[in-house]
């Protein structure tokens, strides 16, 4: 053992390891979604690494305030207890990992898992603790040095204080400047990319109802890669005729790419032109929409509402970023606030222009961070139901301000992950269409503002104050696929649901970040067209899921 601590040049902490072994069995415990291995490994690993942090501060504060060590006797009893203890606590942190994520897996009705599991993720795990343990000793060699040479210069005490602040500026450097700065490189040159490509199956549309069409202000090759999956399909007006038996118009959609020009404001502007090439201000429904960090509009979400309405609608968006959400949300949330804003502005500019009588009605629309930038437009409840004519929000991050004081200000006795907002008059929560077609006697018929969301949507309880602060949603009565076994610990909670939501849009419907199968309900809830019933709904619903295919605009 001596020659191993020599070679690798590290005695580790007794404290250390013992908080690790807790931290290990904590990281296996099950969050709101089913993890891959891989993603449990990490969440392991990082968990280890910070209770192995934890342990060698509170032994250092323990041997500066009590001014003495442990005797050697106790000290060879203590680490043979720990030796044995160890792998035995890992099997066991192991084991209950595999059964407590087959719980979760069985709630959703998902494919169970194997040892295999367990074996990948102990790999991960042991990497990834290394690696950072490795990171952390070079900071803190470097911090001694740092002391040891400013000792001869100045004071002891400035110097362990200046030496402290030497290693904590080279974390943050470290985190922030290299780490986040290569990540971001990485995935920024991934995804920008795949923006200038054409997904497979999508072609340029003709129609002139279309950003991206021969005669568009905004043409194809500015439209970016989820542009021309939104502005290439679709229901055609055929489409939407022969499914509802009666005259139909040609769906508008407008799409302003990243590409398209160099500002949100700009590429609002551009927007507005092409709104009005197309003459949308003359439809019945113009729908301002902001689209998730990728420029991602769920297609089935805005075909369900050309259905509802009879093609007489418009979409409007812009894109703002092309990295996914769970990304974009730590490095585009400033992007998403003003794509928000200023399309909303810029269209309500031009709303204002025409006369009451002539003008549109207005919904908003957005999904994840969409959800986010869209609601950053409105100052609260009120202001929405002065603005629009109604709203669909879907899988709102929990950072949302619009959508924490909403839910903030909930019912008494109304759960944190299905809240109860004055009564349901004006606002609503729903993760089913049972939710959605709830009371709709009571809604109100002025401005309906719709919020879907599932109670295991990581995007959606994810929040840096899970680091050291139980959630209402852990400690009220809890939705149905959260496990029981799922409880709040301080940083590792916070680790389960943060990498969760990098596998959060691939749950089943129903739950995590997947909400497609709601679109026919919320819309016809939210501004339900003459003669809308619950059976249209259904009917529309079973027809998105079953039978639509999208015509990739051609004509």
């Amino acid at each position: 053992m001596k020659k191993v601590k020599k070679t690798i040049g590290w005695k580790p902490s007794f404290i250390g390891i013992l908080f690790a072994v807790i931290f290990l069995l904590l990281s296996v415990l099950p969050s709101l979604l089913p993890r891959p291995a891989l993603i449990q490994g990490i969440i392991s690993g990082i968990s280890m690494a910070v209770g192995y942090g934890l342990g060698v501060a509170t032994s250092s504060l323990f041997r500066w305030f009590a001014q003495k060590e442990v005797s050697k006797k106790h000290k060879k009893i203590a680490w043979s207890v720990l030796k044995i203890a160890t792998p035995i606590v890992a099997i066991i942190a192991l084991f209950l990992g595999l059964i407590w994520q087959n719980q979760v897996r069985d709630l959703l009705g998902v494919e169970l898992i194997s040892v295999g599991y367990s074996l990948i993720t102990i790999i991960v795990a042991a990497i990834t603790f290394i690696l950072l343990i490795s990171v952390s000793r070079l900071i803190r060699k470097t911090g001694n040095k740092i002391n040891n040479l400013l000792k001869k210069k100045v004071p002891i005490r400035l110097a362990v204080a200046l030496a402290i602040s030497a290693s904590f500026f080279l974390v943050y450097f470290i985190v922030s400047g290299v780490l986040a700065s290569t990540f971001y490189k990485v995935v920024d040159g991934i995804y920008g990319a795949r923006d200038g490509t054409v997904p497979e199956g999508i072609v340029q549309p003709k129609s002139e109802l279309r950003s991206g069409s021969p005669n568009a202000i905004i043409s194809w090759d500015k439209v970016g890669y989820q542009g021309r999956v939104f502005v290439g399909g679709g229901p055609t007006k055929k489409q939407i005729q022969e499914f509802n038996n009666v005259p139909a118009e040609e769906p508008i959609r407008v799409y302003a790419g990243l590409a398209s020009a160099d500002t949100a404001q700009k590429r609002a502007e551009l927007a507005i032109e092409e709104l009005k090439r197309t003459n949308a201000f003359d439809r019945d429904i113009l729908v301002i929409a902001t689209a998730t960090g990728t420029g991602w509009l769920d297609p089935k979400v805005v075909d369900a509402l050309e259905f509802v309405h009879n093609g007489d609608t418009a979409i409007v968006t812009q894109q703002y970023s092309y990295l996914p959400s769970w990304i974009s949300f730590l490095v585009d949330q400033a992007r998403a606030r003003e794509a928000g804003m200023v399309l909303y502005d810029a269209v309500m500019e031009e709303i204002l222009k025409l006369p009451e009588d002539e003008r549109p009605k207005i919904l908003s629309y957005g999904l994840s961070l969409g959800s986010f930038g869209g609601q950053e437009a409105f100052s609260g409840v009120n202001d929405i139901r002065r603005s629009v004519d109604g709203a669909l929000f879907t899988g709102t991050p929990g950072a949302t301000r619009l959508w924490r004081n909403i839910t903030d200000s909930r019912d008494e006795g109304s759960p944190e992950w299905q809240p109860i907002y004055d009564g349901g008059k004006s606002v609503r929560f729903a993760s089913t269409k049972d939710d959605i077609l709830s009371n709709p006697e009571t809604w109100d018929d002025k401005t309906r503002i719709l919020f879907l969301q599932h109670a295991n949507d990581p995007v959606v309880w994810f929040d840096f104050s899970l680091i050291f602060n139980k959630p209402d949603w852990l400690n009220e009565p809890r939705g149905g696929p959260v496990s029981p076994n799922t409880r709040w610990y301080p940083i590792v909670t916070f680790l389960h649901v943060g990498l969760d939501q990098a596998v959060a849009a691939s749950a089943p419907p129903e739950n995590g970040h997947y909400y497609v199968n709601t679109p026919a309900y919320a819309w016809g809830a939210v501004l339900p067209p003459d003669g809308w019933s619950d059976e249209k709904a259904e009917k529309l619903q079973e027809f998105l899921d079953n039978d639509f295919k999208s015509a990739r605009i051609k004509e």
